[in-house]
């Protein structure tokens, strides 16, 4: 009988073994004591799946593309494998061995060690790409890991391929913390001179840490879905609410299932963890109906997303009332979703992308963090994403967190009582957090909000109360939050100026809008809008675009995005006599280049400060249509007037009499 120990094999009785395989594979051989259980067993898999024992290369992929898609598929793994593969890789170096992880297929995704080692091992495809399970290249310890689910350690001649058994190797399998699914192998291999009894050990030792880390990430993630399944309850309080794991495991719910079952036939399946069947849940737009249990409607599932990663799902059944009708899980009437985004101009794959991620997002009361340059529009986006919200008759306040000194921005926000502070209003004022009660908060530039207010900004939106500046009354409040930077939160967390718990609390979900040049051919659409626009505002009939104009427009890379092609076109819109906008009549900066490059030929314009000229004619033609009254030619701008006298003290020249009141 062969043995079912020792697990290491011994060197010693090497050439015994090779003359069992050379008998095995001439099937004049009955099962010898010589032969480790786990290696006949094996060998008795590869005759029945014909493996050739000739064989003297594992076959690869060849594709790069497909070798890149595979490892994005198992970016977690991988993630997760990199500081233990590190860590072995200088040990290895010496023994003159390598480390390899290799998904559940047998496919190798990453390998580290000895030159030598790996060198040789590009001989056999014992590389990334290379495909080493049973059944295409024999025994093998990462394909007989996989086929047997344990760890393995298998030398030389106890290889099923007469060119593999030039190698020792030892191999541990990897295991999903909470599902038990085998994910992959992590294999250390060398020549077999390099043999260690150690090897096995050192494999087992990886993969237990690799679990370990999948299971602390498991965590981190899972505490998150909590943390968000919480947001969403009193929301759905009369509904229920089933949070499933990226996987479709059902991680909590708020005690309705059972009317779920009733009402809807809501059934789950049950293999040591509760799941939906038939359901990638993990994805909820590739949720295919003719895979999904009969009781289950796509707009039910509910994407949760952080930073482009796939959290889980959050499934809201709607239930029926005593005494009522359904009423559908979404606060929000898809029309009017429709309606408030279409205000958002551009046809391009990657603004559709966005629209189609803040829509979905619009439907849950959860906070939303704007990430896109300055002037993409982000005021816009929360505009529709509360107009397509279940608040959406409830009030929508904005407040520019820029913009004011720390003092002031406290107050502006929180709120003040009588006496609070020298100066102030007498009765006190409502902050904008009071007046955004039961509607929507938008704070624009959330980034530059100073260190010392950000504790009692985060206070009002983990316990909902606020207290006014000079007061101790608590104050019951109930808003959504929708902020938005340009920055990068996550430095500036790491940078002290802004703080980790906020950050989190307001990243729940996060849609990035692409800059303006990222999505050229939108301005097109964008021009025809501005123009219907400004025929309205101006009163006139609307303009063409001379030849070269859509061109020179197209071209120029706009790094103040949509409000910067806004202002040049209602400039070009307004100081146009005629029906058509010729090339002539255009700035500057746009017919010499990019600005994105800081190219400036005018010297005129390189001698005017930091004002452009777009600017300027801007101010100037205001100014003119105001009779030089400022306040006027402010509101006219959209800028306020204190701004505008910046704006001027910059402009050389500007000498004569204006009238400020």
């Amino acid at each position: 009988m062969p043995r079912s120990k020792p697990l290491i094999p011994s060197a010693i009785n090497d050439q015994r073994v090779a003359s069992c395989w050379e008998a095995f594979i001439c099937q004049e051989s009955s099962p010898s004591d010589v032969v480790r259980q786990v290696i006949w067993q094996s060998w008795l898999r590869c005759r029945t799946s014909e493996v050739n024992p000739a064989l003297q290369v594992a076959p690869v992929i060849d594709s790069k593309q497909l070798l890149t898609a595979r490892c994005q598929q198992a970016e977690t793994l991988l993630g997760a494998a990199r500081p233990v593969m590190s860590l072995l890789r200088e040990v290895l170096r010496e023994s003159g061995s390598m480390i390899m992880l290799a998904d559940a297929d047998g496919m190798i995704l990453d390998q580290h060690g000895a030159h030598r080692a790996r060198q040789a091992g590009e001989q056999v495809n014992l590389a990334p790409g290379g495909l080493w399970t049973e059944s295409l290249i024999g025994t093998n310890a990462i394909g007989t890991a996989i086929a047997t689910r344990q760890s393995v350690q298998i030398h030389a001649n106890e290889h099923y391929c007469l060119d593999i058994k030039q190698w020792t190797c030892a191999a541990a399998p990897i295991f999903d913390p909470y599902s038990q699914a085998l994910l992959g192998v992590i294999d250390l291999s060398g020549r077999k001179e390099t043999f260690h009894g150690h090897s096995l050990g050192l494999a087992i030792a990886a993969a237990r840490q690799i679990e370990c880390t999948l299971l602390q990430q498991a965590h981190t993630l899972n505490q998150r879905l909590l943390e968000l399944f919480t947001l969403a309850f009193n929301q759905y309080r009369n509904d229920c609410l089933l949070l499933f794991d990226r996987h479709g495991r059902l991680l909590k719910q708020n005690g309705k299932l059972h009317e779920a079952r009733q009402q809807h036939g809501v059934s789950l399946l049950h293999d040591g963890n509760w799941y939906l069947p038939a359901c990638n849940l993990g994805n909820p737009a590739e949720l295919r109906q003719q895979q999904a249990p009969a009781w289950l409607q796509q707009g039910w599932v509910q994407s949760l997303q952080e930073k482009g990663q796939q959290l889980g799902s959050l499934l809201i059944i709607p239930l029926r009332q005593a005494g009522t009708p359904i009423k559908p899980a979404r606060p929000a009437p898809p029309q009017q979703a429709a309606d408030s985004f279409d205000a958002i101009i551009g046809s391009s794959a990657g603004l559709h992308a966005t629209r189609h991620q803040a829509r979905r997002l619009a439907a849950l009361d959860l906070p939303v963090l704007l990430l896109g340059e300055t002037g993409v529009g982000k005021e816009l986006f929360a505009r529709a994403i509360h107009q397509s919200s279940g608040r959406a008759t409830a009030p929508f306040i904005a407040l520019n967190c820029g913009a004011l000194s720390r003092d002031l921005l406290a107050s502006e926000l929180f709120g003040y009582v009588d006496g609070a502070f020298t100066g102030a209003r007498r009765g006190g004022m409502p902050g904008k957090i009071e007046q955004a009660d039961g509607g929507t908060l938008f704070l624009d530039e959330i980034g530059e909000m100073p260190l010392e207010v950000q504790p009692h900004l985060l206070r009002v939106l983990e316990d909902g109360r606020l207290v006014r500046l000079g007061d101790r009354h608590e104050r019951q409040i109930n808003l959504r939050l929708i902020a938005a930077t340009n920055r990068d939160l996550q430095a500036e967390v790491a940078s002290g100026r802004f703080r980790n718990d906020l950050y989190h609390r307001l990243c729940v979900s996060s849609v990035l809008i692409p800059p303006l040049r990222s999505r050229k051919q939108d301005i097109i659409d964008i021009i025809a809008h501005l123009d219907a626009q400004f025929s309205r505002k101006y009163g006139t009939a609307g303009k063409r675009l001379g030849e070269g104009v859509m061109e020179v427009l197209t071209r120029h890379d706009w790094p103040g995005n949509v409000r910067e092609l806004r202002n040049v076109y209602e400039m070009l819109f307004a100081l146009c006599d005629g029906a058509c906008i010729e090339l002539a009549q255009l700035p500057q900066n746009l017919l010499a280049g990019s600005t994105t490059q800081g190219i400036q030929t005018d010297s005129k314009l390189h001698q005017e400060s930091r004002l452009d000229a777009v600017e300027r004619q801007a101010i100037e033609r205001a100014i003119a249509q105001s009779d030089g009254n400022l306040s006027r030619a402010a509101r006219s701008l959209g800028i306020s007037r204190s701004t505008l006298y910046s704006k001027l003290a910059g402009i050389r020249g500007s000498s004569k009499a204006v009238r400020k009141d």
